[in-house]
């Protein structure tokens, strides 16, 4: 790696680097034919320490490979990763990642969770820590993007997960179980931090043959004591009905990983289709929520989107506790410095299939979303921070962080790469220097 970087700088060639791929922005992870696309799938260290508190993982692993591997060694030791499978490593730690793990650790790449080695763009192989000369690069890498290296290996920081409690209920449709719904995923935002071994992914699907939206959550625990942990009770029976799979089954990541797989590859159900996805972030009101559901799905049918080929869009209200954020902000503190307090980052993730609707798809996202801020601005309550890992192409990312860290993690993009070689030669991603 530090070979290919010195030639691509000693002749200006553009490039690209991909870790998985996941982000469904063209120059994310690729690039035209005037570049070079640098691939990491053969860069493939998958080793636990002797000790057992770190993890060497190499940036062509999936978070699924990961899991997979943690289960093989007998260990019970887990790490802070990403929630599904085919997620890639490097672009979900430069992003700060969110991770079932995070309302109790933080971000998966902060609060200690992950040391990196990197290549700067004079070539030269560096490891960042905490602790070492390399401590402002660490803490740019946290969640400031990919302006600063390319990551080459990490060291990810064990901790103890056996087994998990998982679940993954649908409630149907209606406006009753909207409104269960709705009041479930407040109740949860405003009172997570009281067991941070919880999560949820709750989640308002839309697609062909669907009557109206319909209503789905991923439930989770690290660890089971019990199968129905109350501060879960709103989605197993308490706001909305309980079911036969609203309970949680002991089950470890790796088989979660095993059983989302099939749906990404060749043959599955997500396979080769077109994605977008964009970030509405509201303060945690249950007004917030009404106004980003009603609002977005009313234009969907407006414009009659699921008749498009393969349509289906899901919005995901990830639920941010204030303890995610405050375990974010540990210790020696990340970049996006998120205020200490619940949010709502909802997550926008539009499918379909034919490339020939691309058009009425930047429409409705372009102007569902101007009439959704218009109306959160309207009662005070949208939420400044946009969550890098799930933002769209246009989404200012870092004029949600604070600006004093925006700041400093343009002088350590200047001291780590003077000749803007990660900005300009590889355009692809958020880079600091245009904040």
């Amino acid at each position: 790696m530090s070979c290919a970087v010195k030639n691509l700088v000693k002749f200006g060639t553009p490039f690209a680097m991909r870790g998985g791929g996941h982000m469904p922005i063209s120059d994310a992870a690729n690039i035209n034919s005037t570049g070079i696309l640098i691939s990491s799938t053969k860069l493939t260290t998958l080793e636990l320490s002797e000790d057992q508190s770190t993890v060497s993982v190499g940036p062509g692993k999936r978070w699924g490979d990961v899991y997979i591997y943690l289960a093989g060694t007998g260990s019970g030791k887990m790490v802070v990763g990403g929630r599904y499978a085919p997620v890639g490593i490097p672009g979900y730690l430069l992003g700060g990642g969110m991770s079932f793990f995070s309302y109790e650790y933080g971000f998966s790449s902060t609060n200690g969770n992950v040391k990196t080695q990197c290549v700067l763009a004079s070539g030269q192989i560096v490891q960042a820590t905490a602790e070492n000369e390399y401590s402002d690069l660490y803490w740019a890498l946290q969640g400031g993007g990919n302006s600063f290296c390319l990551l080459t290996r990490f060291e990810l920081r064990t901790i103890d997960s056996p087994s998990i409690g998982l679940a993954n209920p649908s409630y149907g449709y209606g406006s009753e179980i909207k409104d269960q719904f709705m009041t479930a995923i407040h109740n949860y935002v405003i009172n997570g931090s009281s067991d941070p071994k919880a999560a949820i992914i709750p989640v308002a699907r839309y697609a062909a043959g669907f009557p109206s939206p319909r209503y789905d959550a991923t439930l989770f625990y690290n660890g089971v004591n019990t199968s129905t942990p109350a501060i879960l009770s709103d989605f197993q029976g308490g706001a909305l009905p309980k079911g036969n799979d609203t309970s949680l089954s002991s089950i470890t990541m790796a088989q979660f990983s095993q059983a989302v797989l099939p749906a990404f590859q060749e043959g599955g159900e997500s396979h080769g289709l077109n994605q977008r996805f964009h970030v509405m972030s509201t303060v945690a009101t249950r007004e917030a929520i009404e106004i980003v559901h009603d609002t977005f799905f009313d234009a969907v049918d407006a414009r009659n989107l699921t008749s498009l080929s393969d349509f289906f869009v899901g919005l995901a209200w990830n639920s941010i506790t204030t303890n995610f954020i405050s375990a974010s902000n540990s210790g020696e503190g990340c970049p996006q410095g998120v205020a200490e307090e619940p949010v709502f980052w909802v997550e926008e993730a539009i499918t379909w299939g034919d490339s020939a609707d691309d058009a009425a798809i930047e429409e409705f996202v372009q102007s569902v979303n101007a009439n959704i801020t218009s109306q959160l601005e309207a009662v005070n309550a949208t939420s400044s921070y946009i969550y890098l890992n799930d933002a769209d192409l246009d989404q200012p990312v870092f004029a949600g962080y604070p600006a004093e860290n925006v700041q400093r993690l343009k002088e350590i993009r200047a001291k780590y790469d003077p000749g803007m070689i990660y900005t300009n030669l590889m355009p692809g991603g958020f880079k600091v220097a245009h904040a």
